[in-house]
């Protein structure tokens, strides 16, 4: 397989291209030969994603807003939006030094920001300055937020090397994990409460919630946090021991591993930066690139079952996961099997993003819900958002039944859509995440089979 960039100052070399070649060994859409109509859909897909990480950015600061029409930022979605730079780089929609130093003007924001909790970030920061602000919904020092945004960070560094590499290593030693973790349950918690929101390194406390259950923001936060380039940081290798992991199936489907929720990105969100295909089983025998893969039939096969419910759902519209409803409202749909009673349909509620995460698992199907979504109409109202008219593609989410189309884009929808995208044509995002040397010793610490011969950082 074609590389799409040239390994740039790592530090594992020979590991990475080791990893390299794995990765070639593993079917992408450019060996499975995708049609040019197929790959002309997901071009402007995602390049009309990408645009929410430009025009939402803050010019000086390098940060990004949480969702058209606000005024803070949400440090996840700095996260997706760090993380969407190297593919912009590749395929030529900005220019590398753009690219590069629009990058390093988020990192160094970050660097300098107090907003932060012994290294863990606030959920919500001040969008200009990156220092903590009132709004938002919650000042508290989010895990999975500040994992969510660490991995793009990573990705970033590797990419571009050089000083992004440098303030990505800082930010990303400078996270003190084990300060969250649970001494009772060995479970990491979710969130610190200050006193203050403008000190947050002052009096406070934890949130009571802990990530007792398996999601892959579950996943990510304790992989991340036995990556720690810091000892007295780091996680315990048994973290990855401490949360639930039941098993059901809907329908007659495989039998897989559920989330609370039962919603689609409760299995995505870790998948969009490790490439769980060349990591193997982990030490309790489970396959979690699989596991994604049969939660995602489940999703497919109940949207189609439930299609005589809700308008919204049918053989080609599926992919339930979080989004904003109608009425500004969030919804989270799910569906059994999950750990919360009954199903969830959210009246009806779909986002695009669903599908599109699921390209690297389901291909054809997902390819089939993207082409049939990119033309749908609501009462003459396309779902597709024409950029050059200042929309971002696809919209965040529609409801047939309510007749409504989203007006608002967020970009933890946008941005984990044109990973999984590229992650699925290029591999792109895998391979510059996975090349650290760092998150490559802490897959070998969570007990993952890994196929390199992984050295101890």
């Amino acid at each position: 397989m074609t590389e799409l960039f040239a390994v740039r100052k790592f530090s594992a070399s020979l590991l990475i291209l080791g990893y390299f070649v794995l990765a070639g060994q593993q079917q992408t859409f450019a060996q499975d030969a995708a049609s040019a109509a197929d790959e002309a859909l997901l071009d402007e897909i995602s390049r009309a994603a990408f645009q929410f990480f430009i025009r939402q950015a803050d010019p000086e600061s390098g940060l990004v807003r949480d969702k058209t029409g606000v005024e803070y930022c949400s440090v996840a979605c700095v996260g997706f939006g760090l993380a969407a730079m190297p593919v912009a780089a590749e395929r030529g929609w900005i220019d590398r030094n753009d690219a590069e130093a629009r990058t390093l003007r988020a990192l160094r924001s970050l660097a300098r920001s107090s907003a932060h909790h012994q290294g863990v970030f606030c959920h919500y920061i001040d969008l200009h300055t990156g220092q903590p602000t009132r709004r938002g919904y919650e000042q508290v020092a989010s895990t999975i937020d500040t994992a969510l945004l660490m991995a793009g960070v990573i990705t970033a560094g590797q990419y571009f090397s050089g000083q992004c590499a440098t303030l990505a290593d800082d930010l990303f030693t400078r996270i003190n994990w084990r300060r969250f973790l649970n001494p009772d349950t060995g479970q990491v918690y979710m969130a610190w409460q200050p006193e203050r929101f403008d000190r947050m390194n002052g009096p406070g406390q934890f949130k009571k919630a802990t990530w007792n259950w398996y999601t892959d923001e579950t996943m990510l936060i304790c992989l991340l946090g036995l990556s720690a380039p810091n000892q007295r940081y780091r996680l315990p290798a048994d973290c990855m021991t401490k949360w639930k992991r039941p098993k059901g199936r809907y329908g007659d489907g495989e039998q897989f591993i559920y989330t609370w929720p039962g919603t689609f990105f409760t299995y995505t969100f870790a998948h969009c930066f490790y490439d769980f295909r060349l990591m193997g089983k982990d030490a309790q025998g489970v396959d979690w690139f699989a596991n994604t893969r049969r939660a995602a039939e489940a999703n497919r096969d109940w949207c189609r079952d439930n299609a005589a419910h809700f308008k919204s759902y049918g053989p080609d519209r599926w992919g339930i996961t979080a989004c904003g409803g109608p009425g500004n409202k969030y919804v989270v749909p799910g569906h059994q099997p999950r750990g919360a009673r009954g199903d969830a349909p959210a009246a009806g509620t779909l986002a695009p993003y669903g599908a599109a995460m699921a390209l690297p698992f389901l291909k054809e199907d997902a390819l089939a819900a993207l082409r049939h979504m990119r033309s749908l109409e609501l009462d003459g109202r396309p779902i597709w958002r024409d950029p050059e008219q200042g929309g971002y593609g696809l919209a965040d989410a529609f409801n047939i039944d309510e007749s409504w189309i989203s007006d608002r884009t967020f970009g933890i929808a946008h941005g984990p859509m044109l990973i999984m995208i590229e992650n699925a044509r290029t591999g792109l995002i895998w391979k510059s995440f996975m090349s650290n040397g760092h998150i490559q010793a802490g897959i070998r610490r969570a007990g993952f089979r890994y196929d390199l011969d992984l050295r101890d950082n």
